[in-house]
Parts: C-alpha cells; structure tokens; sequence
C-alpha cells in the first residue's frame, strides 16, 4: 500500500495500525496547496457479495455523514473525504498533530488530583458535544483522545461507529446482526460487551481514564480490583484523592449503566463544582447553558420531523431569493461591503462578553466578469487569505456541498475581531451573473450551539427563477 494513491487524491505514506476491523494509515493529501498529512482508515466489508457490499455501502454512508456532522467542533478531527475502491471502504481525515494520552498516562505513574480534573473537563467537554448530537463515540481510550500540539486542547479520534459497518453481515434473506461488540475491553461496561452501548457507557470510559490516571493502574493489564460482592471497583486505597473526586468518578463507573451520570453534560457540571478556577456564577451559568441548549436540540428534531411552526417566511424579489428563519431572530436589510446583503440575527445576540452570532446572505453581481463558481471561491480565498493573517482556511467543498440544490463551495476559518475570537462557515454558488453566498459567525467557544439552526436556515434558502 505505501506510495498507492487511492480516490486519486490520497498517497500513502506509512501503515499506524492495523486491527479487527482495518488498516489505519498516514498519508498526502494531492489535491491541496503543501500536500498536507491526513489519515486514511481502510475498512473491510466481512464479505464481498453484492448484497453486503450495497448494505455496507448504504450504512458507511450513515456513518460517514455522522463525521461530516461532528467535524464542525473544532476538538474532532473533520472528515476530508469517504469511499469505495476495490470493494473495500475508505475514510480520510484530518491530521491532528500532537500526541495521544499514552504518553500522559505512564504505568506506574500516578497525575496529581488537580491534573486528573483538568483532563476530565478536558475530555467531557468534547463529549458533551458528541452526546448533544445524539451520537455515542464507543471507544474511548487514551490512544482515542489526542493532545493538539497547537493550543494542546483535548481532540477525540476514532469514533466506534463506523467500525459497526464493518461487523454487519447479511444473511441470503438480507437479516443485518452484529458479529462483535465495539469497545475495548478494560474501557467497556458490561452493557456495551452486549451491544447495548449507551451514553453511560462512554461516561463508564472516562471514568476509567480517571482511575488508571490517579492509580497508575493499565485497565488492560489486569485492571482495578472489583468488590466481589457488588462489582463496584476498589481503587482509593490506590490513589491520593479527594473523597469529592473520588464520589464523581464512582458513580461515573458503576456497573449498573443507570446509576452513572446519563450524559457528558452532567458528568461535567460534577467535575467543575471541583475545578480551582470554578465559581458558583461559572457553575450556574454552565448550568444554565446546558439547560438553554436542550430545549433548542429537541426544537431542532422536532423540525426535521414535522412543520415548522417557529419559521417565517422571507421573499424578496429584486434579490430573486427566498429564505425561512425562526421566528425569535431577527431579519435586517442592509447594504453589504461587495452587494445586497440580509443579516439574520438571534433575538439575544450578544454573549456575556460583547460577541456576537449572526448569519449573513449576500447577493453580489458578477457583470461583467460572469465568474464560474470555482474561480469566484479562488476570488473568495485570496481576499480571506489576504484579510484574515494567520488564520487556517478550510475548504470544506464536497461533491454534496450545495445551496439552492445547486453546486456550492464551503469554506471554514476562523477570525479575531479585539477580544472575541470567532469560527466562520461561508457556503456559497454562483447562477446568473450572480453570487450568492450565505456566512454563519459565531463565538468559537458558542458556535456549535447555534449550528444546528444556522443549517436549518442555509437550507431553507432558495433562487428564485425569476426577477421581477
């Protein structure tokens, strides 16, 4: 495999890995500017026959577009490309440069409390992103949680749901059962060595990376002893630890899956009643965070499955576009920088400190250059680049990428405007001498928050054919 080139675009350089469920490699990406290093995961369907290879397709693509999803959090790594070659599966993604926890977490070795709080806020921060997606990661270990070298933040990798897609098999009469559980044992409850897995189930993990920080004990190799009576693991004997943290991180690995905290969020609010820098306005408005994001996760949900009682309508026809918006944000026109543009912003718009959220659309006249849409985007690109210093530009266009149901670019980057520091997402295509692009802007530590809604309202946006 080393030197291959597979999807025309991603040359193999060196194999890191190699399991039950495929081969994990580093490779170069060819299609972008410097060549940048990116991973390829390469996954074996169980069999061959045209019936699994069209159910594994259609559950690879499930999966894949769960990646899609998570890769908008800056803490996971994006998800650059996903195929078939060969009857076998690919994944590509993003690079995270750094170093994963195993070379945090020595055997023998044992993190001091106030180290072992700060990794916990560290990881549960970025689960409690992946459980407000509704999704599980299945396999968390310290060799799945990396170290960016960058800001040295914590970066969750090598989710367990795309290995399911490896474990199907298809009967002659098209019966789908799962062959293995996913997880790796020492980090995995009971429920989950049954297929059951739930969002315990990954709390159940990170408390076990708590014991064997404070402990210095591999769960792997032979792991903490349990009560033979109750099953409850006895470690504080082992450890030097607060009977606070100590209470947390045991009710995070019970053996009964319901009395574990049920999510990443409210495992998290325990750990920071503990954290120096924690205050109770900190406490409450993390609280209430939590409570606020809720309500607009199951709004979300609610409309994808049903009408949509909380949008309003908005035409305008000189600009020949249409665009739906919830009813509790605001809609501006305005006069923009390069054209037309509408500002749709949220009822409350500023955080607690000055920042703000708001979704742009612009419409700008081509004539007489009558642009293509990818040499608009390299027009896009260079002004960003020249505009935004130092700051990464991600061209995250993909052959799906569209607005208006037609062929679209996507761009990501971030900027910083005096003390706020914000992530952008620009999608855009160009139809009729024209351009039409629409820009998401957001707080980089509250922009997730609002994603879910700001791709409600870019896909809502239409052309019209006509301009009267």
């Amino acid at each position: 495999m080393i030197g291959q080139i597979l999807g025309g675009n991603y040359q193999i350089q060196a194999q890191l890995g190699k399991g039950g469920f495929g081969i994990t490699f580093t490779a170069i990406d060819l299609r972008r500017p410097g060549n940048p290093q990116c991973i390829v995961k390469q996954f074996k369907p169980v069999s061959t026959d045209p019936n699994t290879l069209a159910v594994g397709k259609r559950l690879f693509d499930t999966e894949a577009e769960k990646l899609e999803r998570l890769g908008h959090y800056d803490q996971i790594p994006r998800l650059l490309a996903f195929f078939q070659e060969n009857q076998e599966f690919y994944l590509v993604q993003e690079y995270i440069e750094g170093h994963d926890l195993t070379q945090e977490l020595i055997p023998g070795e044992k993190l001091r409390e106030r180290e072992v709080i700060k990794l916990l806020e560290g990881i549960l921060e970025v689960l409690t992103f992946v459980h407000q997606q509704k999704l599980i990661h299945r396999d968390l270990k310290p060799s799945n949680i990396r170290r960016r070298r960058a800001d040295g933040k914590i970066v969750l990798i090598d989710f367990g749901a795309v290995k399911e897609v490896t474990t199907q098999v298809v009967s002659p009469i098209g019966i789908k059962s799962l062959t293995v559980a996913i997880g790796t044992p020492g980090y995995m409850p009971s429920e989950q060595a049954k297929g059951q897995p739930t969002f315990h189930s990954d709390i159940y993990a990170v408390g076990i990376i708590a014991i064997q920080a404070l402990t210095g004990i591999n769960p792997c190799a032979g792991g903490v002893p349990t009560d033979p009576q109750t099953g409850e693991f006895v470690w504080r004997d082992r450890a030097q630890v607060s009977s606070k943290l100590a209470n947390i991180i045991d009710k995070m690995v019970r053996y009964d899956y319901r009395q574990r905290y049920p999510s990443a969020a409210e495992a998290l609010q325990a750990i920071r009643t503990l954290s120096p820098k924690s205050s109770p306005w900190k406490l409450w408005l993390s609280v209430g965070l939590v409570i606020a994001i809720t309500p607009l996760i199951f709004w979300f949900f609610s409309r994808a499955f049903n009408s949509k009682p909380n949008f309003v309508s908005y035409a305008n026809h000189k600009k020949t576009i249409k665009i739906q918006y919830p009813q509790d944000w605001n809609l501006q026109e305005q006069g923009g920088f390069e054209g037309d543009e509408i500002k749709i912003v949220p009822g409350n718009n500023k955080t607690n400190n000055s920042c703000y959220t708001n979704l742009i659309v612009n419409v700008s006249d081509l004539s007489p250059q009558l642009l293509s849409r990818d040499e608009y985007k390299n027009i896009v690109l260079k002004r960003l680049k020249n505009n935004e210093i130092n700051q990464q530009i991600q061209d995250k266009t993909q052959p799906q990428t569209t607005l208006s149901k037609q062929a679209a670019y996507k761009l990501t980057y971030t900027r910083q405007e005096e003390a706020c520091k914000y992530q952008v997402m620009e999608i855009g295509t160009v139809r009729n001498g024209k351009a039409y692009y629409i820009t998401y802007i957001a707080p980089v530590e509250h922009y997730s928050n609002s994603l879910p809604v700001a791709e409600s309202i870019i896909n809502s946006f239409e052309i019209t054919e006509t301009q009267e």
